[in-house]
């Protein structure tokens, strides 16, 4: 059991990295003048595809999208909430605000994760939780906004949308238990990325997003988004939340999304890592040490 729980430790962990080259993909995206809600709704699109080639070979036929009405359901939810609806509420944060301040909204979800855990799944608030949490808070703040605060300007409009992105962020690990725990990884990814684009689909305008004629280029970028940070991201993350038995660790978990981003910032953009950065990066490593001690 202690085994198979570590083992989903290192899968979120994974997860978490794999998250952190959204910005890579995302960055080269915006370069070929596809706006940030189109990102959003092709990401979701292309895992979908990525994902039903894979099942169709594994299951050598259509056997592995069978889902029982459970499984369907907590999928769906994850779909329209934590994939379609929170995709919409974040890039109107940011839009409203801007990237540090979105950031600051969105990584709150630990606490809405570990209070949810508490009320419904009757997890123990231990202090070295409490404190993992709130370091873990601070040090994704100070990685993503470098101490830099001067450019955080938010309406209200903005704040609602940053509180709903922030909470619908964090009902994923929440909504994700019950389709984790009763489907293939892999199934249950699928339609957790299926129905999340058939929402944005209705929700928003894709098609005309793409502000250049579509290319071999994007076309190709628009697969390495589907396969890296989305399609294999969720294939781990659900096999991973399936061997957690505390739900409240998750987030902390997989906020080394932050740290891969940083890093991938500073290899492939040039961009620095002043003192308060690595001090934050810091912090959210230690965060999830500090989560995982036996005692406080």
């Amino acid at each position: 059991m202690k085994n198979e729980q570590n083992k989903g430790y290192l899968m979120v962990l994974a997860a978490g990295a794999l998250w952190g080259t959204i910005g890579l993909f995302a960055t080269l995206l915006s370069n070929y003048g596809v706006d940030a809600e189109s990102v959003a709704f092709f990401r979701l699109l292309s895992a979908t595809i990525m994902l039903a080639l894979i099942l169709l070979v594994r299951g050598r036929g259509t056997s592995l999208f069978r889902v029982s009405r459970k499984g369907f359901i907590s999928c769906m939810l994850v779909g329209f909430i934590s994939q379609a609806f929170y995709n919409v509420c974040y890039m109107n944060t940011i839009e409203q605000g801007g990237m540090a301040t979105a950031a600051v909204f969105l990584y709150t979800s630990p606490v809405y994760v570990a209070l949810i855990s508490r009320m419904f799944f009757h997890e123990p608030l231990t202090a070295n939780k409490i404190a993992a949490i709130a370091i873990n808070i601070a040090g994704c703040i100070l990685t993503v906004t470098g101490g830099d605060f001067s450019d955080m300007r938010i309406s209200g409009f903005g704040i609602i949308m940053g509180i709903l992105a922030g909470f619908t962020y964090a009902l994923l690990p929440i909504l994700s238990r019950t389709g984790a725990d009763a489907e293939d990884p892999f199934t249950a990814a699928f339609y957790g990325q299926a129905f999340g684009a058939l929402l944005l689909f209705f929700l928003i305008r894709p098609w005309n997003g793409i502000g250049t004629s579509f290319s071999i280029p994007i076309l190709l970028v628009f697969i390495g988004f589907g396969i890296v940070p989305s399609a294999m991201a969720y294939i781990v993350y659900y096999g991973g939340i399936s061997r957690i038995t505390e739900t409240s660790r998750i987030p902390v978990l997989a906020s080394v999304e932050t740290v891969v981003a940083a890093i991938i910032g500073l290899l492939v953009f040039g961009q620095r890592l002043g003192i308060i950065t690595i001090t934050g990066i810091a912090m959210v490593l230690a965060s999830i040490a500090v989560m995982n001690m036996k005692k406080a």
